[in-house]
């Protein structure tokens, strides 16, 4: 009897272990990420290993893996526990909040199905950041820039502050996006930058089209070859 007992114990804590070791975020807990600090219209959560959605109200803590989208009218902000940094979420967007803590902070990843955002990094930030799309990954050196992506044709990045390194997926090209620059990833491997035309920038509530303005300069060398500066400002 007494060696069934412990054969039957044995096997319990060969069966607990191994849960660990297979699924260490089940058992160990998933990391605090964010705050949701402001939502309108429809914007839901899908909290990881749930299976199915419900209505998202600040300040709602999201951990590691958890899964938001909006509907036609939503928008949601997010600020991570670390920095302060914000991701703003427009209506039809669909994405993963992931990250990790180290002592640099938080190590942030959004995986991006679809849609649109815009991410302000304060200049003391804390850990990386990175939106990862099917088609592309924008690795942020910079501050402030929006992002537009379709899984069906490709994405836009559009640099207002700072600098921003897009890589097509299916290219395995890298270009640097900076201020008052397009960079554009298309499912077709191509990938460029180009500067921005102001009306294609996705505006959010309580913005204003952001107007840039150009200062044309222009220079003759010794021998009377001319040659054009163009400084962008906002």
């Amino acid at each position: 009897m007494n060696c069934i007992i412990n054969n039957c114990f044995f096997l319990l804590v060969t069966i607990e272990l191994l849960w660990i070791l297979l699924f260490p975020s089940l058992s160990l807990g998933r990391e605090k990420v964010a705050v949701t600090t402001k939502v309108r219209g429809i914007a839901e959560l899908k909290s990881y290993g749930k299976k199915s959605f419900s209505p998202v109200k600040p300040p709602t803590v999201l951990f590691d893996k958890d899964n938001i989208r909006t509907g036609a009218n939503g928008f949601l902000i997010i600020a991570y526990l670390d920095d302060k940094s914000q991701l703003k979420i427009k209506e039809n967007t669909d994405l993963e909040i992931r990250g990790t803590r180290s002592r640099e902070g938080i190590s942030k990843i959004v995986d991006l199905t679809a849609g649109i955002l815009k991410v302000e990094i304060p200049k003391e930030r804390k850990g990386d950041f990175v939106i990862s799309t099917p088609i592309s990954v924008a690795s942020v050196k910079g501050t402030v820039f929006y992002m537009v992506s379709d899984p069906v044709i490709g994405d836009q990045v559009f640099g207002i502050e700072g600098i921003i390194e897009l890589k097509n997926l299916i290219s395995g090209k890298t270009i640097q996006v900076l201020a008052n620059q397009t960079g554009t990833s298309l499912r077709n491997g191509s990938l460029n930058v180009s500067i921005t035309n102001p009306s294609n920038i996705p505006l959010f509530e309580g913005e204003e089209e952001i107007e840039i303005k150009e200062l044309r300069i222009k220079l003759e060398n010794i021998d009377g070859e001319e040659k054009e500066i163009i400084i962008q400002y906002r």
